[in-house]
């Protein structure tokens, strides 16, 4: 059995997040440096042309695959990788039993869009203005082959590509996709059912002053193995929510394609993702009542959701005509508009017709509507600004200006409403790490 305090405590003092180069350049010299116990392969190449790395270290008879950032604005893995990649030379404990794959990077492109908040200062409002998330058809955990009912999906983007490689490659045993969430608690997904794992998992957080994610689940498909410890999603129960709540043909709601998870259920490894957030408040753990039932609180945060992309369409719609470029940042927004309103449409059917929605709300669901799903959507405002930015740097316009100004204006009271409601503070990068590391010891600790 892996000491997986012990463990944790040797992950260094990181204070901020490293830049693709500085992460290549890393994975590049410990295989160069240590050719004993460590091999690099390009497993393929970036939509920009940029190559993938992964690093192989040891020997031993379970293959564990790692990829970090399959979402560019998600780099606590990538941390996490970089922590490994010297620990697992020096540290034979950890190393032998393992055959470890290390990619520290699956979508480079997207991540250097992200880099301007990776250094700080940690705030949502700067976090924010420099986000970006590609549209699911662009996401490389999201575009997997899928054939499913009605829906299919045959175009694999070329990061896609390469993590499909190095997973043939590597055949697992274990794969960690290392994702995160950015606001609210810590929560997980796992397949199988490791109950054994379930009191590490809520314990490794909490004792380094992190809440779990008590509210409603992220998505309302999600099964519940306990309280913040999720079933593996997949994109078919997602199709099957949509068919039983939506409108219509449900592929027409599913955006790009199944997920590394769905391309490797055949041959049955065991899968963890650890969502850890940026930023916490303690009202996303409070169990306390709130005074309104679930029906009142979803209702309240649908209207608001409403008027999100209501603002977000009619500003996207007016300056359409005007953006000739291309950019990574319209797409995604334009991606996004379309999915948001769709999606509301199947959660007011599923608040109608879902039991228990007139019991009491606790304050951790309430926050997690009114407030958290607030962050979520004002990231896509800001990507419109500076899809908007980018336009303007190639042509000038007072419409187009106007057009961001207003939109600004809008950020600016979204942001206002998370400071006014929640408490909030960010979590270090380094205790980020050390409980991302500790959840994937206590799972592989009871596999």
């Amino acid at each position: 059995m892996l000491n997986i305090r012990d463990l944790m405590a040797r992950v260094p003092s990181y204070d901020r997040f490293y830049t693709v180069d500085e992460m290549y350049r890393r994975a590049r010299d410990v295989a160069a440096d240590n050719p004993e116990l460590a091999k690099l392969t390009i497993v393929g190449k970036s939509t920009d042309g940029t190559e993938i790395p992964m690093v192989t270290i040891g020997d031993g008879p379970k293959s564990v695959v790692l990829f970090a950032l399959p979402h560019p604005n998600e780099p606590i893995g990538a941390m996490l990788v970089q922590f490994l990649l010297d620990e697992l030379i020096t540290n034979d404990e950890l190393r032998s039993p393992y055959t470890w794959h290390l990619l520290t990077c699956v979508d480079p492109d997207g991540t250097r869009l992200n880099e301007g908040w990776f250094k700080g200062p940690f705030t949502v409002d700067n976090y924010a203005r420099n986000f970006y998330r590609p549209p699911s058809a662009e996401q490389v955990e999201w575009t997997f082959p899928l054939k499913y009912k009605t829906y299919e999906w045959t175009t694999p983007i070329p990061e896609t590509r390469a993590l499909m490689a190095a997973l043939d490659q590597a055949k697992p045993d274990f794969v960690y996709s290392l994702h995160n969430a950015g606001f609210g608690g810590v929560y997980y997904y796992m397949t199988p059912f490791v109950e054994g794992a379930f009191d590490e998992l809520h314990a490794i957080p909490q004792e380094q002053g992190l809440f779990m994610s008590l509210g409603e689940p992220e998505m309302p498909w999600a099964v519940e193995f306990a309280p913040a410890v999720f079933e593996m999603v997949s994109i078919t129960k997602a199709y099957d929510y949509f068919e039983e709540f939506g409108s219509g043909d449900p592929a027409e709601q599913i955006q790009g394609g199944a997920s590394s998870y769905d391309y490797l259920i055949d041959r049955d490894p065991a899968f963890l993702v650890t969502e850890l957030p940026y930023f916490q408040a303690k009202e996303i753990a409070d169990q306390s009542d709130s005074g309104e039932t679930r029906r009142e609180v979803f209702q309240q945060a649908m209207a608001q959701e409403e008027a999100m992309y209501a603002v977000q369409t009619d500003i996207l719609e007016r300056v359409s005509p005007l953006m000739t470029l291309d950019t990574r940042f319209l797409r995604a927004v334009t991606s996004f508009a379309e999915v948001g309103p769709k999606s509301l449409e199947s959660k007011r059917a599923w608040v109608e017709r879902t039991p228990g929605m007139d019991e009491p709300a606790t304050v951790a669901s309430r926050a997690d509507e009114l407030y958290v799903s607030v962050f979520y959507k004002l990231v896509v405002a800001s990507m419109l600004v500076r899809a908007i930015d980018a336009q303007l740097e190639a042509t000038p316009s007072d419409v187009l200006v106007s057009a961001r100004d207003e939109l600004q204006g809008h950020l600016d009271q979204w942001l206002q409403l998370i400071n006014d409601n929640l408490d909030y503070s960010p979590i270090p990068v380094q205790t980020l790490v050390s409980v991302q590391f500790g959840a994937m010891l206590a799972v592989l600790n009871n596999l």
